[in-house]
């Protein structure tokens, strides 16, 4: 359902310059801001942002890909540089993807279709007008209303320092507020003709916005706008201040500037960066009170670690050693089946034996059971000496089946000791492997734990790093540490480089 009787109202502002109440504002007076859930509150906006949320998303997407950093505000000093250097510029190196295009054309139609007056807010819109310039360029009868919110650069920079606990110095913000400016006076410019201003926490606001709704087709209801706005919540007052954000306001606001004389100006921005540098001194006060903990936490980190490390070699030493004690077991182990094995042999043998003795026997028993023959009566003759034979083989037999007695016995006592030496290398093979069990556990639970003090020391270490590579703080810690070098080559020495008769222990 597009047609000329769509209108998309933008607003087009800078972060803390009271888009959210004025967004809040229009849709009460109602402006659809869309199907889509928006952003919720926050501790610096309790009262929620009024934004959409693709349309918050899709704006991070394209600030990160222009410009590296997705946030309010650009989150290393090197990105900082980069992007005041650029002053908001849009890339003209690459292409934006087509598939992003197609997604911001669809938001922006469902949008559209969600009332005959619809519109949107996000700071970040600014920063990437070239996208959306080209994304309702494909929606035709398309009227697009550009609002722009105004505040002060000086309350801009005072609201940014105490958002951010003193981590934004006073003049890094004014210069990030002259970016955000350059880029909207350069869409004011470029879409001609009448500009929609409102300028927030002025005596103007009101009218001004009143002024913006009457002219995006809005019927404006005090009681309704009473309800919503209450310029107590203003925690900042305007001034004047010497920089290119100022003039920039100027030029999109009409001029006018600040309705206080310029001794009262003087003082209130002196008080306001007094105020500014209060709050990073504290900050800065904070983060080395965190350098000197982490310091500490990374010294008894690395100390733990140097423990581990000296258990961990220790438990290895003692796997090593219980490792050579049970191959050293094994191999008796191996030795003990052997004479186990010649045993059985040796009992085996010394069984056939007897056996065959027996057999023997039992032929020289049937002959002297039958006496008739001839071979037999040989032997039992008077003088023949057979008597004598026989009677020698049962002395061979008696003596031979005492030897095979005593072997079995022999045979069986060694097989005894070897079983029982077999039983007791069998314990202390399982004794060994219980050692060689608990050993192991205790040396991959020191592994374990030098793993974890090691990765406590590199998490210590990058927030050590964190702190150092601060703009502010590392330069700071950088400075305190050079002083302290100074002093301890100086603290021994007089003013005309003498030595000292006492020892200086505090610089004065």
């Amino acid at each position: 359902m597009e047609g000329p009787d769509r209108r998309l109202v933008v607003l087009l502002t800078m972060h803390r310059s009271g888009s959210s109440l004025s967004a809040s504002i229009l849709q009460k007076l109602g402006m659809s801001l869309g199907p889509f859930e928006l952003l919720g509150a926050a501790p610096s906006n309790p009262h929620g942002h009024f934004e959409a949320i693709p349309f918050f998303e899709l704006n991070q997407k394209l600030q990160d890909w222009a410009f590296g950093f997705s946030h309010d505000l650009p989150t290393s000093p090197e990105i900082l540089a980069r992007f005041l250097d650029c002053q908001g510029e849009w890339p003209t190196d690459r292409a934006i993807p087509e598939e992003w295009l197609m997604e911001g054309e669809s938001l922006a139609r469902t949008l559209i279709d969600s009332g005959s007056i619809s519109g949107f807010k996000d700071p970040r819109t600014v920063l990437t007008w070239p996208f959306w310039r080209m994304v309702f360029q494909r929606i035709e009868n398309l009227e697009v209303v550009p609002a722009v919110l105004l505040r002060s650069p000086h309350e801009i920079a005072m609201s940014l320092c105490a958002r951010t606990n003193g981590n934004y110095p006073y003049w890094t913000a004014l210069d990030l507020v002259g970016v955000h400016l350059s880029r909207l006076k350069a869409i004011v410019d470029e879409h001609g003709g009448r500009t929609l201003v409102a300028r927030f926490a002025t005596p103007h606001f009101r009218p001004d916005l009143q002024e913006m709704a009457a002219a995006c087709g809005l019927s404006w209801d005090d009681e309704v706008v009473d309800q919503i706005y209450d310029p107590s919540c203003v925690h900042h007052l305007p001034a004047v201040v010497a920089h290119t954000a100022q003039e920039l306001y100027d030029a999109l606001s009409g001029g006018g500037g600040s309705d206080l004389g310029a001794e009262a100006n003087a003082r209130r921005v002196a008080r306001d960066w007094r105020r500014s540098e209060s709050l990073m001194h504290e900050q800065l006060e904070e983060l080395r009170k965190l350098y000197g903990q982490t310091g500490a936490a990374l010294r008894h980190a690395e100390s733990l670690f140097a423990q581990a490390d000296q258990r961990a070699r220790y438990w290895q030493v003692e796997a090593e050693r219980a490792e050579r004690v049970l191959n050293d077991a094994q191999e008796e182990l191996v030795q003990t089946r052997n004479a186990y094995e010649l045993t059985s042999e040796c009992l085996a043998q010394a069984e056939q034996n007897l056996l065959q003795t027996m057999e023997c026997l039992v032929f020289i028993q049937e002959r002297h059971a039958r006496p008739d023959e001839t071979p037999l009566r040989e032997i039992w003759e008077p003088g023949s000496g057979s008597g004598s034979s026989l009677s020698e083989m049962l002395k061979r037999f008696v003596w031979t089946q005492d030897r095979l007695d005593q072997e079995r016995v022999e045979t069986r006592r060694n097989l005894d000791d070897a079983t029982e030496r077999l039983h007791q290398a069998h314990e202390r093979i399982v004794e060994f492997q219980e050692l060689a069990t608990r050993k192991e556990e205790q040396l991959q639970a020191a592994l374990e734990r030098g793993e974890r003090l090691g990765l406590e020391a590199t998490q210590l270490r990058g927030r050590l790093d964190r702190i150092e590579s601060h703009a502010l703080v590392g330069a700071a810690l950088r400075g305190r540490r050079r002083v302290k070098q100074m002093w301890l080559k100086l603290r021994h020495r007089g003013a005309d480089s003498a030595e000292r008769s006492t020892r200086v222990d505090q610089p004065h």
